[in-house]
């Protein structure tokens, strides 16, 4: 009787443990192969993206890229960037706007982020680089960068704005 009870006690371990594993499994699932849990779980981890508070219109933005409106702002997004002007990149966001992951606000906070927070040497390199005849207006907007670090700007209440600095 005795043997029963450790075969029945170990067969309950074994299957409690192969229950814990495919619970691990399921949840790293939705993850490339060739992706790591961490990198992963930030992906997942973004912040959501503050266009839910704006009034976006993609069919305007398709009009601003015929008109050449997105290639001349993207220029201008250039232009500050290159000169790490805050003020005038400032002018060009459209407020509440993404900054690093965090929200900003308004005009004042972003002002107050600093230039180091926005004007480091690789987004200004990217941005620098990204050929503004070649923007494509996705649903998302118009993203200067082919990764992180990039900047996404949309047309808000039909005006072209910065809506997230990567």
């Amino acid at each position: 009787m005795k043997k029963w009870t450790v075969l029945i006690l170990a067969a309950a371990l074994l299957a409690y443990g192969c229950v814990g594993c495919g619970t691990q499994e399921a949840e790293n699932a939705g993850a490339p192969a060739n992706v790591s849990e961490g990198e992963a779980q930030m992906e997942t981890q973004q912040p959501e993206h503050v266009a839910e508070e704006q009034g976006d219109n993609y069919d305007d933005l398709e009009e601003k890229g015929g008109s050449g409106e997105v290639t001349a702002f993207a220029e201008e997004i250039q232009v500050a960037m290159a000169g790490q002007d805050m003020e005038a990149l400032a002018d060009l966001c459209s407020y509440p706007v993404g900054v690093n992951g965090e929200v900003v606000e308004d005009r004042e906070a972003f002002m107050e982020l600093g230039a180091d927070a926005v004007f480091t040497d690789e987004r200004c390199a990217v941005i620098a680089a990204v050929d503004v005849s070649s923007l494509e207006e996705t649903m998302a907007g118009v993203v200067m960068g082919e990764a992180t670090p990039n900047i996404i700007f949309k047309s808000v209440d039909g005006t072209l704005g910065i809506t997230g600095i990567n």
